[in-house]
């Protein structure tokens, strides 16, 4: 009897682990999550994966998708977490508007992560083209073995996908009306001064 209760005793504390989040899911992120830029800035940010637990990330294969009215891709620029630039092999294509496929592997043995926390895979940058708010997300790259991720050894991670947004607002320096209002009626009245000073 008292062995039956120890066991029942374990396998509680077991499914309380679990419960516990003892098995994180990392997380597949924009940072910031939401921003706001004006209308011919740009807006920059990074996608990284948080919420690791004794994981490495080795591989990753993914699409960002924008709306393409909103925003245009301007540049990317890969972060070291991969061992890259020297130690892994990355590249894009953004052939198709409002999406870009990224996917990098790392050749090298990881050095750059501690398989614990937050790492940044890669940063975009964007042109504003309009005002409004264009939605953040990710779907699956070309890859169908390794999905959005793969770890240090090659096996598949599966990550909760965090989106995001952008906001583009109407550029601050822009005079209000009223200021226009009396900047125009100035000038009417310098025009008319001087037609009037000429013709006496």
């Amino acid at each position: 009897m008292k062995l039956i209760k120890k066991m029942g005793e374990c396998l509680l504390a077991a499914s309380l682990l679990l419960s516990s989040g003892a098995f994180a899911v990392p997380t597949l992120q924009f940072t910031p999550s939401s921003q706001t830029v004006e209308l011919g800035e740009q807006a920059t940010l990074n996608i990284g994966v948080s919420g690791l637990s004794n994981e490495y990330v080795g591989t990753y294969d993914f699409d960002v998708n924008w709306d393409s009215s909103l925003l245009s891709l301007n540049s990317i620029s890969f972060d070291t977490f991969l061992d890259g630039p020297l130690d892994s092999i990355s590249s894009f294509d953004n052939s198709s508007a409002g999406t870009v496929n990224v996917f990098e592997v790392s050749l090298g043995a990881l050095s750059n992560q501690n398989g614990s926390g937050s790492i940044n895979l890669f940063s975009l940058t964007f042109d504003t083209l309009a005002l409004g708010v264009s939605l953040l997300d990710f779907s699956a790259g070309i890859d169908p073995f390794f999905g959005f991720l793969g770890d240090d050894l090659g096996f598949s991670l599966t990550p909760s996908l965090s989106n995001g947004s952008i906001t583009i607002i109407e550029p601050s320096n822009v005079p209000e009306p009223s200021t226009l209002l009396l900047l125009s009626a100035g000038l009417i009245l310098t025009g008319l001064s001087a037609r009037r000073n000429r013709s006496s």
